[in-house]
């Protein structure tokens, strides 16, 4: 029988959605290794790089992390943030750092030995190695330019060696600034001689907290236990949430663009090989992935990210009369037309925007409720989801803009939307589950702001209108001029809001991999060693991160990301024996961001016979899809079969990078809707040069 030699927790996807402390209570029963929680990602956009400010509120980050605290006191094991402040760098770090001395104080946490690692680069240092050539392409953009980088806030995507020597050094409580969400997860593993492909593996599914159960939820607790057999089982301290194939499966694909293949600082994760297996009705385990080590074709590489600021923003949200749509210009953004995509809906597709408004004495307290119930929104889970990366699309980042009301008062707003059959058949439920779910966590939020969420359909159109200028009187002249030809066009209904102070626009100005090692191994990722008594923080001493190799060499399998797993063109011969809707054959239908510049797709299928049945339809290859996504075909980056858990994964260059002037969905989480409404023709001949399926699959 496997002997267990590692159990870790994830509190939560990421530090501010918030967790049941009832779950991580659970989750501390028995072995408890490390207590780990992603702080943060760029998914959100540059704003909160470009202006070190942060993403969730600070009492729900402060209550997150004193949770993460007082477990980490009980157990006596490490407790691990990274990507501190939502971006990373160092004004976010010191943020955090500002938030974990006050629970510290509060809790009466004494000698502590504390390391904090900083991710952020001098932008000199950046611009002398795009001289020297050293800086490579992750995909369509951005383009690099020498003014705009010397204006930019850079950070560095950290690996797990700067973790490893923390952990090392003794420390009980890691601050890290902007890291690869995985190796949170991976180094601790590592450190204590465990494979690294289960370790990267696992860390992958961990990382967005119990999003990869059913039903999937960032805002909660999921446990890793590592066995002595080479494998990891995932278990689900909320008895109502479970781990399933499909789950752990689904999301081993999550904001990926290739689906065995991810590339990290150290190497690369394969899971070509990858079986799924199922201990009992509750969880689900892995074994067998592998983790090639950093060479041709993969040298050392550290992503780069870099914001600058564009200028000042205006915002218009106008409720027009529904025959007046059709005077509005095609380009201009509608909810009920073109809101979430800006392909308009077309024949019995319906579009749904969702305008979150809160009221309140204060400005604080109107943009407190606001952002719990667009958090909440977002990524609450519900039986039969199939868009598990989220449930709306949100234009704007930040996504709440505040201002000053007519009577006095104070409010926020939140545009958003969707096209999802799936939420909309659950809507209702999902609204009175939010309120529930702040009403237990937040009462305050609750007590003191009003709320409204408002409809914007085809019935009732919402126009948006976003206006960025660097120069303030020409930002407001423009915008004026812009509400204004739309008034002439449809005059605005009340309850309009018009002219708005959004917060500054920012762009993404790097994303690119810096191969530089001796940059990566001597310039980047300093620790620095504190001893804590409550809030009284002394540094103790620095050092710089420890580097040694991992994973096997000579790995002779396929590496290319172009061609492993590719779906084939392969026509079916005969007619079809009629068809069947795509929803009715898969259990996960999403999109998601897989960075900043490529749209990911996954396709998780109820069984191999639903699987099999839509890889012989052959609509999935590369040119058949990018007629269904409408897109040039040499945007679609790949579309791959993935015989381990009956999946599709595609994968396109995104149509612009994400969180740009003209956005309408951040975190690319409701570009699904021409995939959805998909119907499968079926056929009955062989899949024969199609799919490598193997009826031995474990999934």
């Amino acid at each position: 029988m496997a002997r267990l030699v590692y159990r870790v927790v994830s509190a939560c996807g990421a530090l501010g959605y918030g967790f049941p402390r009832a779950s991580l209570q659970e989750a501390l029963r028995g072995r408890i290794d490390a207590i780990v929680s992603d702080a943060g990602s760029m998914d959100a956009g540059p704003y909160y790089l470009g202006t070190g400010k942060q993403y969730f509120e600070r009492e729900a980050v402060k209550a997150d992390y004193r949770h993460m605290v007082e477990a980490g006191l009980q157990t006596g094991s490490p407790v691990i943030l990274g990507s501190c402040g939502m971006a990373g760098a160092d004004r976010n770090l010191d943020w955090m750092l500002d938030v974990a001395k006050e629970v510290f104080a509060e809790l009466g946490v004494k000698d502590a030995k504390v390391a904090v690692i900083n991710a952020e680069l001098d932008p000199e240092v950046v611009i002398g190695e795009l001289r020297q050539g050293n800086l490579l392409p992750t995909g369509v953009g951005p383009e690099l330019d020498e003014a705009a980088l010397r204006q930019s806030v850079i950070v560095g995507q950290m690996g797990i060696h700067p973790l490893i020597t923390a952990l090392e050094s003794g420390a009980q409580y890691v601050f890290a600034g902007r890291s690869c969400d995985i190796a949170l997860f991976a180094s601790d593993m590592i450190r204590r001689g465990i494979d690294p492909g289960i370790a990267y593996h696992v860390g992958h599914v961990l990382e967005c907290g119990a999003l990869a159960c059913d039903p999937g939820t960032p805002s909660d607790c999921l446990v890793a236990e590592l066995y002595d057999d080479g494998s990891a089982v995932f278990v689900a301290p909320d008895a109502n949430r479970r781990c399933t194939p499909y789950s752990i499966a689904a999301h081993s694909l999550y904001e990926e663009s290739h689906p065995q293949l991810q590339f990290y600082p150290e190497g690369i994760l394969v899971m070509e090989k990858t079986e799924f297996f199922v201990p009992d009705v509750r969880t689900t385990g892995i074994r067998n992935s592998r983790f090639v080590r950093a060479s041709r074709p993969w040298p050392w590489s550290i992503k780069l990210e870099g914001s600058r600021r564009l200028g000042g923003r205006k915002v218009s949200l106008i409720h027009i009369d529904p025959a007046d749509l059709p005077n509005i210009p095609p380009e201009v953004l509608v909810y009920g037309r073109n809101g979430v995509q800006a392909r308009a809906v077309e024949g019995e597709e319906r579009e749904l925007g969702i305008i979150v408004e809160t009221t309140a004495k204060t400005p604080e307290a109107a943009e407190t409720l606001a952002s719990l119930l667009t958090h909440y929104l977002i990524h609450y889970g519900y039986p039969g989801r199939k868009a598990t990366a989220g449930n709306i699309a949100y234009p704007l980042s930040p996504n709440l803009v505040s201002f000053r009301r007519e009577d006095g008062l104070y409010g926020a707003i939140v545009p958003s939307g969707t096209r999802d059959p799936v939420f909309f058949a659950n809507y209702d439920k999902v609204k009175a589950a939010v309120i529930g779910l702040i009403e237990a966590q937040f009462p305050d939020a609750l007590a003191q702001a009003q709320y409204r969420l408002i409809d914007a359909d085809a019935e009732h159109p919402a126009v948006l209108l976003r206006t960025i200028d660097d120069d303030p009187a020409r930002l407001a002249e423009r915008h004026a001029a812009e509400v204004e030809a739309i008034a002439r066009l449809a005059p605005p209904k009340s309850g309009s809001r018009l002219n708005l102070d959004a917060a500054d626009a920012y762009e993404w100005s790097l994303y690119h991999l810096l191969q530089n090692e001796e940059v990566i191994k001597q310039r980047m990722f300093p620790i620095s060693y504190y001893r804590a008594e409550g809030a009284s923080w002394v540094k103790e001493g620095s050092e710089r991160p420890r580097y040694f190799d991992i994973g096997v060499t000579g790995y002779e399998g396929n590496l290319d990301d172009r061609t492993l797993s590719l779906i084939a063109d392969a026509p079916p011969r005969g007619q079809p024996h009629g068809s069947r809707p795509l929803l009715d054959m898969a259990v996960v239908i999403r999109s998601k961001d897989a960075g900043i510049n490529r749209l990911t797709f996954d396709i998780v299928f109820n069984s191999v016979g639903d699987y099999e049945t839509a890889l012989r339809s052959n609509l999935f290859h590369k040119d058949s899809i990018a007629g269904v996504l409408q897109v040039a075909p040499e945007r679609v980056v790949g579309s791959f079969f993935v015989d381990t858990c009956n999946a599709i994964k595609i994968s396109i260059d995104r149509p612009n990078i994400s969180a740009s002037p003209d956005e309408r969905d951040v975190f690319g989480a409701q570009q699904q809707s021409a995939i959805e409404g998909l119907r499968i023709p079926i056929h009955a001949e062989s899949l024969l040069g199609v799919s490598a399926w193997s009826r031995s699959s474990s999934c």
